[in-house]
């Protein structure tokens, strides 16, 4: 019976895949047989005398793809050459598919020789078709496995490709890299490399780089650790980025570390992403010099240190008087202009007063004994908000050289500007305070600076004035809020007020905050008057101890209720974070109200990472312990550092109303909601604005993809037994906010409270 009539098979459904067997065999008989048996297994048949047959007849079938597998006899073809029978571009080609041979009963060195050439098994030639089918059903499974790992491999280095991430096995003995397909792209090689030196790898670390490295990868062998490391690397191509790189020892089959296995990390945009949020949260984006917050953070080391040496800190805060009429008059790109000209003039006077010593407050001239530690001391230029700026003199010896200094940067400041193409008279004042006479903390400075300069301004422009605070007139008064703020607890006169926090684009509740009040003698005192005090008299605690146990017995009650509200945050002072007694009291306060992980946050400030940062780590890993969610609260006001940002166990960034108000007035305050935003995000935090109060601030905040919210245009602060009520407005004020299609109207609805402990 000969193929060569054999009727071509029906075409397969196209949505399923019949393997194609190449049948190359000279007995035609046994080949029709054969071919017959396969197709009535359900599988596509080429049969053919010899392979120079196998493309003619697939293009008689109309078969063009490659074959799954090759039957083929070992009379016929050399295993080892069948790549150059067929070609890869010619229908049914079969360059990578496995090869069955077919052989005699008699043909053991033909079988040995096709085997020691990569043939994948071998049938002994009879009409036993189930043992052949099954023989041709096993190959083609194992050409399917090959050909989904192939493309496992494939989609792997593709996607260690776009996620900039290789791959890789140190082989400690060969000193060489091997990774997949692409492993090593990151690096800058032209083609694909599975394989690098360590040599070749070195050569694109610095030198200076190379004993961190060698270090890392000693003690990861010693120890049998893991370990990870940040590297500048100098690419193939010249170009430099920056690299992680994370392995782990493997042992072998004697027990011994033969190999490090690993990854290397591509974290060139990384880096330069966290660099440029760092600079757009301590610098000034218009005028380059640092802001409200990297000039905190800078007093803050400067306090530090003169409090180890005995020395006095001085701030200046600078004012321009009447400087929005060049806003009003020339525009508010005009004024841009004239906040940078300004800045460059305060600069370059302080540079001149460098010079002479003058603005270090030493009076030593710059190159005398000492000036190595004077210039490490010299005066630091800011920009606050608006048209403020501030000067740090981190070393004062003598009052009078700071005189001299603002004096002259006021004087100077005399000096007429041009300002697009208008000459421009612009005049200020300055108060002055001074560590430790007028306060020992950073804020607590530019406060009392602020301060001094109200008072300068009440005396006319260019006067300057040193903090003297105000005679005590109020003494009585305060001593006797402080007698009651000390009964208020025991006389039930506290009490908790609850502010929603929603997400506006689902119009669902998130949580609510829980913010002290206080009636006194049938008055409510504002929280601005008695939580200072309380932080001043220590009492904070007891309070902040008190809002613990009553904001965990109001989520009980709620739940028993089966009122679902997600979480209640509650505002700790500083100060209480350093007690022992905080973990106590939130440990007691979930078992006595039996809540569950997550229904209790507790919100810190920054100012707690500035005061003993390694006590507060502590602190807060103790309540997450206890299935206390945390959160930063008032997030930019204060000294921020990502370093210690992304050590701390916070799930929640809350943007401080500040900042938040500037949406809409200020490009700088919606650049730095925008980087705060942003930060978040690349932590995996949530992220809050808080004191959102008109419609164009929360659309402004959707448009910066930051969906919770909390102010009095969501909802106001309420009793506990007013919130089902408020919550049930919450939808159709989410609503609004969101609708895009309504006019804007930027009505103001209040000012928002702050909470427990500032």
């Amino acid at each position: 019976m000969s193929d060569s009539t054999a009727t071509p098979s029906a075409r397969p459904d196209p949505l399923e895949r019949r393997a194609l067997i190449v049948l190359v065999d000279g007995d035609a008989d046994w080949r029709a047989s054969a071919a017959g048996a396969l197709r009535g297994h359900g599988y596509d048949v080429v049969a053919c005398g010899s392979l120079k047959e196998v493309p003619r007849e697939a293009l008689r079938q109309d078969i063009s793809r490659a074959a799954d597998l090759l039957v083929v006899d070992a009379a016929l073809a050399d295993v080892a050459t069948r790549r150059a029978a067929v070609g890869e571009d010619q229908p049914a080609s079969f360059g990578d598919c496995p090869v069955l041979i077919l052989a005699g009963a008699r043909d053991d060195d033909a079988i040995e020789r096709a085997l020691e050439a990569d043939a994948a098994d071998f049938f002994i030639r009879s009409t036993h078709w189930q043992l052949l089918v099954e023989r041709v059903r096993r190959l083609c499974h194992m050409a399917d496995m090959k050909r989904e790992l192939l493309a496992s491999h494939d989609r792997l280095a593709r996607a260690h490709t776009s996620a900039r991430v290789g791959t890789f096995d140190f082989d400690l003995g060969s000193r060489t890299f091997h990774g997949s397909t692409g492993s090593f792209s990151i690096l800058g090689f032209d083609s694909p490399r599975t394989a690098i030196s360590a040599d070749e790898f070195l050569r694109l670390v610095p030198r200076d780089r190379h004993e961190a490295l060698f270090s890392a990868t000693d003690h990861a062998i010693r120890a049998d650790v893991p370990f990870a490391l940040e590297l500048p690397l100098r690419k193939v191509g010249g170009d430099w980025m920056t690299v992680r790189v994370e392995a782990e020892p493997r042992r072998n089959s004697n027990g011994r570390i033969a190999m490090l296995r690993g990854v290397i990390r591509d974290m060139t945009e990384s880096v330069r992403a966290e660099r440029d949020m760092e600079r757009l949260i301590s610098a000034d984006p218009l005028t380059g010099l640092p802001n409200r917050n990297r000039f905190l953070a800078l007093c803050t080391e400067a306090v530090a240190e003169a409090r180890r040496h005995g020395r006095q800190v001085a701030v200046v805060a600078i004012d321009l008087d009447r400087f929005t009429q060049i806003n009003e008059s020339l525009g508010q790109v005009a004024g841009d202009e004239a906040i940078c000209a300004i800045a460059e003039r305060l600069a370059g006077e302080l540079a001149r007063l460098a010079g002479s010593g003058q603005c270090r407050g030493d009076g030593r001239p710059g190159g005398g004994p000492g000036s190595e530690a004077a210039a490490r001391a010299e005066a630091v230029l800011a920009r606050l908000p608006g048209d403020e700026f501030a000067v740090l003199v981190p070393m004062v010896l003598d009052l009078w050289h700071v005189d001299a200094m603002v004096d002259a940067l006021l004087r100077d400041l005399g000096r007429p500007l041009t300002i697009a193409g208008t000459e421009c008279f612009v005049t200020a004042c300055a108060g002055i305070a001074l560590y430790p006479r007028d306060g020992d903390t950073a804020g607590l400075l530019l406060a009392h600076a602020d301060s001094a300069l109200a008072d300068a301004k009440l005396r006319g422009s260019r006067s300057f004035r040193w903090y003297a605070p105000a005679p005590n007139v109020d003494a009585r008064a305060r001593l006797k809020m402080l007698s009651g703020l000390h009964k208020a607890i025991e006389r039930g006169e506290l009490s908790l007020s609850y502010q929603p926090c929603v997400d506006v684009v689902h119009g669902t509740l998130i949580g609510v905050e829980a913010l002290a009040r206080w009636r006194h003698h049938g008055m409510v005192v504002p929280p601005t008057e008695f939580i200072p005090l309380a932080e001043q008299s220590g009492l904070i605690v007891q309070i902040g101890e008190w809002a613990i146990r009553e904001a965990s017995r109001q989520i009980r009650t709620w739940r028993d209720q089966g009122l679902r509200v997600p979480k209640v945050s509650v505002n700790i002072s500083t100060l209480h974070f350093e007690k022992p007694s905080l973990a106590e009291t939130v440990r007691d306060a979930i078992v006595e109200h039996r809540l569950e992980p997550g229904m209790l946050e507790i919100e810190l400030t920054e100012s707690c990472m500035v005061r003993d940062f390694s006590r507060t780590l502590g602190a807060l890993h103790a309540l997450r312990d206890l299935g206390v969610v945390l959160s930063l609260d008032d997030f930019g006001t204060g000294y921020s550092s990502l370093s210690y940002l992304t050590r701390l166990p916070i799930g929640k960034l809350k943007v401080d109303r500040s900042f938040v108000r500037l949406l809409g007035v200020s490009a700088e305050g919606e650049a730095v909601v925008r980087a705060i935003i942003a930060l978040g995000r690349s932590l995996r935090l949530q992220v809050v604005a808080e004191g959102v109060e008109d419609v164009a601030q929360a659309r402004a905040l959707l448009g910066m993809k930051c969906h919770a919210m909390q102010g009095f245009l969501l909802a106001h602060p309420v009793a506990a037994s007013q919130l089902p009520e408020e919550m049930a407005r919450i939808a159709e004020r989410a609503r609004l906010a969101s609708d895009r299609t309504a006019p804007a109207r930027r009505a103001r609805i209040g000012s928002a409270y702050h909470g427990v402990v500032q």
